[in-house]
């Protein structure tokens, strides 16, 4: 037995009743019957999870099919089925009437194996065929025809149950491929992600008692269908953890290698807005090295007043700074993007704006760029961006993004670049 959560069902006009859900495992002799642990029992424990998942939670209407409650989760490997105790279940108003309980779980290679497309939707599969004893069909077509290539779940149980008359919704779930979801192809093709969250400021490390209080993950904005990105969080990675000791640095796996433009997403209590940076992936073997940025709050403040701003906009803005090839701000720089994007040039005191280049710590704003726009910049000497930069609007972000030259401008300029590990600006002045 493994308690998942809780959800609200409707008591009339009055206060909610809740309700638990509860899921058991499906007994040998039956099909899609499940493991059991040394000692012969049915437990979460005997099915290990080395593959990420995704998982659905749904509940839906047994007489009209009217959807009250769908989530999409995602598990990282690391650990067994008990892991799904701990989906952050939202809880919802459900009626009191007869409702169909659905709970699937695929690995996410079998997702990318059979090609479906989650791109309109939080990440799962939205519906999934059920037997009449509430076990996931395996893509048997009774036509004798060959069947789509539909995801076959992990596991997977529907239950009816009645809101209101029981304070637990039992789910049974079969064991259709429960194997898959320790299969070594998992471990093997798993890319390692790490992290060094930096303070634009310095590109010192954030502070290591600032560490806890931070929210990192990894992926892409989606497109609101305008031209402009928002993040759906569904679509992160889970929260990636920080290192107990040494350097500090955020650490996830991935079940395969991103591709494309991908961002690191930062949200700091105590922080206006979340910041994100975002970048063309270089995965090296089995590792993704890269860096994300904490505006903190002293100098986001001081960003929002040069720009007789409350807030950050709606639609986002972005804060960039101009490197050459040994990490120091470079002055004198003119920042340019292929859309043509307004750059103005914050002074290193963030008191006053200019519009021609870059003061000496190689600060730069832009309050129209479009999302995965290309930046470069160039310099006196003829030294020019080296054409990695990405970055734009993302809604409710701050986007910081980094224009790196492909030579060091001599002599090196002493903006506070090396030194000591400093506050991010979280409460420093």
């Amino acid at each position: 037995m493994l308690v998942l959560a809780m959800l609200a069902g409707l008591a009339g006009c009055e206060d909610s009743v809740r309700f638990r859900l509860r899921l058991e495992w499906q007994r040998s002799p039956d099909a899609q019957s499940c493991p059991t642990n040394a000692d012969d029992r049915y437990s979460c424990n005997a099915i290990p999870l080395t593959c990420d998942v995704r998982v659905r939670v749904r509940i839906i209407g047994a007489a009209n099919g009217q959807p009250y409650y769908s989530e999409c989760f995602t598990i990282q490997s690391d650990g067994d089925a008990c892991l799904l105790a701990d989906l952050p279940i939202t809880p919802r108003a459900v009626p009191n009437e007869m409702v169909q309980v659905q709970v699937i779980v695929w690995t996410i290679d079998e997702l990318q194996r059979s090609g479906v497309d989650l791109s309109q939707t939080d990440g799962c599969p939205v519906t999934t065929e059920f037997t009449s004893g509430g076990l996931p069909r395996l893509g048997e077509d009774p036509t004798g025809e060959d069947p789509p290539d539909q995801p076959v779940p992990a596991l997977g149980g529907e239950a009816y149950f009645a809101v209101g008359d029981d304070p637990v919704a039992t789910v049974t779930l079969g064991c259709a491929r429960w194997d898959s979801l320790g299969a070594e192809a998992c471990r093997a093709s798993s890319i390692r992600l790490e992290a060094t969250i930096r303070d634009p400021r310095t590109f010192s490390s954030v502070p290591r008692s600032q560490a806890e209080d931070m929210d990192v993950r990894f992926g892409a904005p989606v497109a609101n269908g305008d031209g402009s990105y928002r993040i759906d969080s569904g679509l992160l990675s889970p929260a990636l953890a920080y290192t107990g000791s040494g350097a500090l640095t955020w650490q996830g796996s991935l079940a395969m290698a991103p591709t494309g433009t991908q961002c690191l997403r930062i949200d700091a209590l105590g922080v206006a807005a979340p910041t994100i940076a975002c970048f063309p992936v270089a995965v090296v073997g089995q590792i993704l090295r890269t860096d994300g940025f904490l505006v903190g709050r002293v100098m986001l403040r001081a960003l929002l007043d040069l720009q007789a701003l409350a807030d950050v906009p709606e639609a986002g803005m972005v804060l960039g700074v101009v490197v050459d090839a040994a990490g120091q701000p470079v002055r004198d720089a003119v920042v340019t993007t292929t859309e043509g994007a307004t750059v103005v040039y914050p002074a290193d005191d963030l008191l006053t704006v200019g519009f021609v280049d870059t003061d000496t710590k190689g600060y730069f704003l832009s309050m129209n760029a479009d999302y995965d726009s290309a930046w470069q910049a160039s310099v006196p000497g003829g030294l020019m961006g080296d054409g990695s930069a990405r970055g734009g609007l993302i809604d409710d972000h701050v986007a910081v993004v980094v224009v790196r030259l492909t030579g060091v401008v001599q002599p090196p300029l002493d903006a506070g670049f090396s030194g000591p590990e400093v506050d991010a600006g979280v409460d420093a002045p």
